[in-house]
């Protein structure tokens, strides 16, 4: 029995909520296995599925750079190491 794509979907929508095995609803419903895959294979690759929107927890944090505060410019920064004085 020839079925169409509609058809193949309805199938697949009611084996899913079946709750059997593919190899289960296909022994009782009469069709092959492989001719169950290969049909779902085809109306995966050939239906639309529409792009969710997904949100992340993460999506409110804005990085901010750190506010510097009393810094002197670095030439004017003086390192002291032991009695060597380097720097500005």
């Amino acid at each position: 029995m020839r079925r169409t794509p509609q058809q193949w979907l309805t199938l697949f929508q009611t084996q899913s909520e079946s709750h059997l095995s593919v190899k289960q609803f296909c022994l009782e419903q009469g069709i092959s296995t492989s001719n169950f895959y290969k049909n779902k294979a085809v109306a995966t690759s050939t239906t639309s599925i529409a792009p969710t929107a997904m949100t992340s927890p993460f999506s409110q944090i804005h990085l901010v750079e750190p506010e510097l505060k009393n810094t002197k410019p670095l030439h004017d920064i003086k390192l002291n190491i032991g009695n060597v004085v380097t720097g500005g």
